[in-house]
């Protein structure tokens, strides 16, 4: 693909970042990745494999009287070809956040049924549980490794958590930096404890199987456990059915950023009210947050679809390696009662 079929296409998707009058400073980003990765061992490996991905990023400043909001867009894909059908998905999504921008009140603190997207459910699964699976953080610590034993019930029995490095997009690492090959690893099975990420050093420290999760930044860093793809598994439910139940909750369609490790905090962008069974007007949340075990436990019902989800820009963030491509994402999560600001 030539580098002006890759301008073409950015120039034409920038004026929907200034296609409204409260928008300005509208940016336009198109990223493209293609890597050739070879490794050999005197163990006896030798592995190539090549990966390709790219992405779209349409960003504005959204002002009008003292409203603002930071507008964003992004799409990644393994294929250019995919980008050029994401126009009208833009612009919807742009434009939904004008309305957001203009309308959205504050949220009423409080305790409420919580309703995640799938981008807010796989950041979730990445920020509060993924990175505590992450098995050299309990090497040395002996209040870890009773927290985290196997077998324990950590969550809700519809509650499946997994993690693989065989999925196309940022995270795919059909190989690690240790030369094990990916498979997919439960870390939740039915709300059990079955599983946690390990390297070749890790695994070997607590007698436990490879994962396939040793990875590095690039060859100038020592490789250590990250993950790769982290995602919820799909429920049963529509979307429909998933908020019929809840008098009055919140739905988090997108988010800012997420964080924590036994505590975890999640900044929503866009959210919108639950009343009575159906999505109400738009609000303002600072933060969700709560205890991840007993969030885990409250998760009462998931939709039929995962869908897996990225950052074009930036990626995980770990010691001193940064950033690292990953993948995460889930099906619609309802949580029966969260902490809303």
């Amino acid at each position: 693909i030539s580098i002006e079929e890759k301008t073409k296409l950015i120039c034409s998707m920038l004026p929907i970042a200034s296609s409204d009058s409260c928008m300005s400073m509208p940016k336009g980003i198109y990223l493209d990745r293609s890597s050739l990765y070879s490794f050999c061992s005197s163990l006896g490996a030798d592995i190539s494999y090549d990966y390709q991905t790219c992405g779209l990023v349409l960003g504005c400043d959204m002002v009008e009287g003292d409203k603002k909001l930071s507008g964003v867009w992004q799409r990644g894909a393994t294929d250019f070809g995919e980008l050029k059908n994401y126009a009208d998905e833009a612009d919807k999504s742009l434009k939904e956040q004008t309305e957001f921008m203009r309308h959205s009140v504050q949220c009423e603190a409080g305790e409420y049924p919580v309703v995640l997207s799938p981008e807010a459910a796989g950041i979730f699964a990445h920020e509060s549980f993924g990175h505590k699976s992450e098995s050299d953080f309990m090497l040395s610590d002996e209040t870890m490794k009773e927290e985290w034993q196997l077998g324990k019930q950590v969550g809700s029995k519809i509650l499946s958590i997994a993690e693989c490095g065989e999925l196309l997009g940022p995270g795919y690492t059909p190989y690690d930096d240790d030369g094990t090959k990916a498979r997919k690893n439960y870390l939740i099975k039915d709300g059990v404890l079955v599983g946690r990420l390990h390297s070749v050093v890790t695994a070997a420290a607590l007698d436990e199987e490879v994962t396939g999760n040793s990875r590095a930044v690039d060859c100038t860093f020592e490789p250590i456990v990250r993950m790769t793809n982290t995602y919820i598994e799909a429920g049963d439910l529509t979307f429909d059915r998933l908020i019929a139940p809840i008098k009055k909750g919140y739905y988090i369609k997108s988010i800012h950023h997420g964080s924590g490790m036994s505590t975890f905090t999640i900044a929503p962008h866009i959210a919108y009210e639950i009343k009575d069974g159906k999505i109400s007007g738009p609000v303002q949340i600072s933060v969700i947050t709560g205890n991840v075990f007993e969030t885990l436990g409250l998760i009462d019902g998931l939709t039929d679809k995962c869908e897996m989800k990225d950052f074009v820009m930036g990626g995980c963030g770990k010691m001193e390696q940064s950033p690292l491509p990953v993948g995460f994402g889930g099906p619609f999560v309802r949580v029966s009662k969260m902490k809303v600001q």
